[in-house]
């Protein structure tokens, strides 16, 4: 089973759940960036939760089906066409060879997902099919895909069930975080500008980091730190007062201070904002942040939204069974 790529979009990656235990020797981790449509898109599928998926970043994919496979997609919703014809994302379908799979240009979200029965059959580096595009590890080459590349699949078209997995649509932009290691370097004053203000991205947020643009944010001093380990959704302030948030392709260690981290469970929300979109921050306590992070997980993962009443067995096209799909928390 393979597929063949005609048009790689604008960035589209090999992700996991990313390449943990080697930052101590300079490897980020990497990953996908919605950790939450990346489990529904292998759940839609029956996949295992760690199968490598295709990110699509703001402009789709267009692929020729090599061979018979079943493929869903989840995140961002995008423009889909399979022969011409128009799909939703958010549907398990059935491939056949000799398709052509076109996905376009997001209509809500930042990044779809797209998973393939068994996965993607590429080897993995150090535990991960993880891209790091800087590094040039892991995916496919260690590249953002390109036009000619195969990929091949593990799996065939499914042959059970597909199950409808449903979410409440939202537009939230409040992201929760946890006081940072140097929260004590901001007065009173400058901790508030940060909770009560609006922060736009910029055009310059990628997977390495979330750039945001407003009310600048002071500390006691201008002194940056020594540099120290960071994490996926460190909130860094460097000395123009413009807060960063650091993603899942961030370096493994930096010297700036860090206001705050981000809730694990509102990092599925950066991830799906785009460029020109707004968002706000609320403090939250370690243990509040860890409670909703459960809960998040157990949903995804007990069944929750997973709707299994629907009854089409090896349909050709599986177009009725669309998620409607929360973009982040």
């Amino acid at each position: 089973m393979a597929l063949k790529i005609i048009n790689p979009g604008l960035f589209t990656t090999v992700q996991d759940l990313g390449r943990y235990g080697y930052e101590s020797y300079g490897f980020t981790p990497a990953g996908v960036m919605d950790y939450e449509s990346y489990y529904l898109a292998n759940a839609l599928l029956g996949n295992d939760y760690n199968c490598g998926v295709l990110e699509l970043t703001l402009y789709g994919i267009t692929f020729e089906v090599l061979h018979s496979t079943s493929m869903s997609s989840a995140g961002a919703e995008m423009e889909l066409t399979i022969n011409e014809e128009p799909f939703e994302t958010g549907t398990a379908v059935d491939l056949v060879k000799g398709d052509i799979v076109k996905f376009g240009g997001v209509k809500k979200g930042a990044r779809t997902y797209i998973a393939f029965s068994g996965g993607l059959d590429l080897p993995k580096e150090l535990g991960s099919y993880s891209t790091h595009t800087r590094s040039q590890m892991g995916g496919y080459k260690g590249r953002v895909l390109k036009a000619g590349y195969i990929l091949p699949v593990k799996g065939k078209t499914v042959e059970h069930n597909f199950p409808v997995i449903t979410k409440i649509l939202t537009e939230d932009t409040e992201i929760r975080f946890i006081p940072g290691q140097q929260n004590d370097r901001f007065d009173s004053v400058n901790k508030r500008i940060f909770t009560e203000s609006e922060y736009t991205l910029t055009k310059d947020s990628d997977r390495m980091g979330c750039r945001l643009e407003g009310p600048a944010v002071g500390s006691a001093d201008d002194d940056d730190i020594l540099s120290e380990p960071t994490q996926f959704g460190s909130i860094q302030v460097p000395k123009n007062g413009q807060p960063i948030v650091l993603l899942a392709d961030r370096q493994t260690a930096g010297g700036y201070k860090k206001i705050g981290t981000v809730a694990k469970v509102d990092l599925p929300k950066i991830a799906q904002k785009k460029p020109g979109e707004k968002i706000t921050f609320t403090e939250v306590s370690v243990d509040e942040a860890s409670q909703l992070y459960k809960d998040s997980l157990k949903a995804l993962t007990d069944g929750s939204y997973i709707n299994t009443s629907v009854n089409f067995k090896n349909a050709r096209r599986r177009d009725a069974l669309s998620i409607t799909q929360l973009i982040g928390g």
